[in-house]
């Protein structure tokens, strides 16, 4: 997929917030692709779309909450106006996206979590305990 085509998708899928913009989308998904070694003009291998889609969306979640980090709560007499969650539901959606994007970059490259043997102490079984089997009365 080329570079406009997965902007036309962060687009569509970004379509409910406010003043979100095609340049917006154009921006992330470039980002997205400099950060997985591809260059803005090339085309993405299929494996590695919704790679880069789920890494411009929690981006995007992101550069969203904190230009609504401002919000407020205002109240006047009868009317009152909350705002203030605003930015943290967008906090909230954007770990999640994260969580899927380091799900999927796990499963396709393969997680490079290993544990080191202790060099402190020898790898021994701990010994067991000696057992009697006699009955006691």
């Amino acid at each position: 997929m080329t570079a406009q085509e997965l902007a036309e998708i962060i687009t569509q899928r970004f379509k409910g917030v406010p003043n979100f913009t095609d340049n917006d989308a154009d921006a992330l998904v470039e980002d997205a692709m400099r950060t997985h070694g591809y260059a803005p003009s090339s085309s993405v291998d299929a494996k590695d779309v919704t790679l880069i889609l789920l890494y411009a969306q929690y981006n995007g979640a992101w550069q969203v909450a904190l230009s609504t980090a401002h919000y407020f709560k205002f109240g006047d007499g009868e009317e009152n106006v909350d705002k203030s969650m605003v930015a943290e539901n967008y906090r909230k959606l954007a770990r999640g996206l994260q969580e899927d994007y380091e799900a999927e970059k796990g499963r396709l490259y393969g997680n490079s979590f290993k544990l080191a043997p202790r060099i402190d102490r020898p790898i021994t079984m701990p010994a067991r305990k000696q057992v009697s089997r006699r009955w006691r009365r």
